[in-house]
């Protein structure tokens, strides 16, 4: 979640975090001097309460991190997430040539090598450009990459130099320097002072981070009313229908140029925005036997964080699972049905798990599913890839994650939410790949969506 990064600005900055003028947390940082294997470096520790409501549940997400930074390079970083009773931790250390970051949660450890491309700028935050006095000019954008401690991945970010802006502050009107990140999990903006202070930061959702005093920034209850679910909610000019065979919608207002077309969905730009065409998903083929995959989609099919399908007790589950059954189309709809009764809903947890824990609690929200049921496919032979989006629900459409696994001739979504085995014309998906590039991707706000035609 994009809120879940501090900023980390100057000596001891405390910020107020607001969800549509409401308030819902607040984070505090710090840098200074410190000795690190025999060299001075700086430090920043931040930490970021956040309290809301997600699918009618409280929420409470409680992150503490800090970052050792060496002539303007990362030299190490840790990274603790907390919710509803469960941690996540990483640590990573940061070499000329590669990452070595591990992931503790309460299923164990994991460890991921992420290679850092030559020549490439590694940040733990665009704001570090800020601190460290190298902005890009006006008109001349920088790529810089930043690792994402939730998906133990770099992340290309493109920052942006903008005109001087007259804002609203509390104080008053002021001019402001404006730093646009376009981070491709969820664009911000930074309004800085002529000094480089920060008047403020906004994000989606109408989410924006405030400077204010230690007092008012802790004037917090722990748990905010607005739900995070319906703020990022989008609804549609014009009525469409869960079960509608084809949906045709204009997005205006964002670059969908990313969002992939399939055999299901058709984004094309037109005009002044996107037409997205939307439909059934084909019908999988229910004569293609698993052992016929081999060699086909074989990066689909190994174990990654959070995925652990070459583990043995999830080989033994998945086969237990399917049985006799040979087919794909088969022993994907076991897959489907097993899930889907087995897990619970808690939309309390904001941590994202592996397959082990979710397993072991069997409840969360659609992330959960996701990795689940990805894990079981995977490790009965099925390549399977992880999507992100929205689906449609009473009349808007809300983020949402699913999978999709290969049949063999194509990809076929599967929602472990829903009873039905087949995804329709009420799925809008933004990405699909990994865990990490999948289910921490793209966010449509700002889109405005007209129904066109169905």
């Amino acid at each position: 979640m994009w809120i879940l990064t501090a900023v980390a600005f100057g000596q001891g900055e405390w910020l107020g975090v607001y969800l549509q003028g409401q308030k819902i947390g607040y984070s505090y940082s710090e840098t200074k001097k410190e000795e690190f294997e025999g060299k001075s470096v700086e430090v920043s520790r931040s930490k970021m309460e956040i309290g809301t409501q997600m699918l009618g549940s409280a929420m409470r997400i409680v992150v503490d991190s800090a970052t050792w930074m060496s002539d303007g390079k990362p030299v190490q970083m840790t990274y603790r997430m907390e919710s509803a009773g469960r941690t996540m931790a990483v640590n990573a250390r940061f070499g000329a040539n590669e990452i070595v970051a591990s992931m503790v949660t309460g299923s164990g450890e994991e460890e991921k090598r992420i290679p850092i491309p030559a020549g490439k700028r590694i940040l733990m935050d665009p704001v570090d450009l800020v601190n460290s006095g190298g902005m890009p000019v006006v008109g001349k954008p920088m790529e810089v990459l930043v690792f994402s401690p939730e998906s133990l991945e770099l992340i290309a970010v493109m920052v942006e130099a903008r005109a001087e802006q007259e804002i609203s502050t509390p104080a008053g009107r002021v001019k402001a320097q404006v730093v646009f990140v376009n981070d491709p999990r969820a664009p911000s903006t930074l309004y800085l002072s002529a000094k480089g202070d920060l008047i403020k930061m906004t994000g989606p959702m109408g989410i924006e981070m405030i400077p204010e005093s230690e007092e008012e920034a802790k004037k917090f209850t722990g748990t905010a009313q607005i739900d995070l679910a319906a703020a990022s909610r989008l609804t549609p000019v014009g009525r469409v229908n869960w079960g509608d065979p084809k949906v045709e919608l204009m997005v205006r207002g964002i670059d969908m140029s990313k969002v992939p077309s399939d055999a299901r969905q058709k984004v094309i730009k037109s005009g002044d925005g996107w037409r997205v065409t939307l439909g059934n998903d084909a019908l999988p083929d229910g004569l293609v036997k698993i052992a016929s995959l081999k060699g086909q989609k074989s990066e689909w099919l190994k174990p990654d964080i959070r995925v652990p399908s070459g583990d043995q007790d999830f080989l033994d589950l998945a086969k237990k699972v399917v049985g006799g059954t040979q087919t794909v189309a088969g022993a994907a709809a076991k897959i489907h049905d097993y899930v889907f009764r087995l897990m619970g809903v808690n939309a309390g947890i904001g941590v994202m798990r592996d397959a082990r824990e979710i397993l072991e609690t069997k409840e969360g929200v659609c992330r959960d599913h996701a990795i689940l049921a990805g894990t079981l496919l995977r490790a009965a032979g099925i390549p399977t890839r992880f999507a992100n989006g929205l689906v449609l629900y009473q009349g808007s459409y809300y983020y949402h994650a699913w999978v999709e696994y290969w049949d063999g001739k194509s990809w076929i979504g599967m929602d472990t939410t829903r009873p039905d085995l087949r995804l329709g014309s009420g799925y809008i998906k933004t990405t699909q790949g990994t865990v990490g590039q999948a289910l921490q991707g793209f966010l449509l706000d700002g889109a405005k969506i007209e129904v066109v035609e169905k």
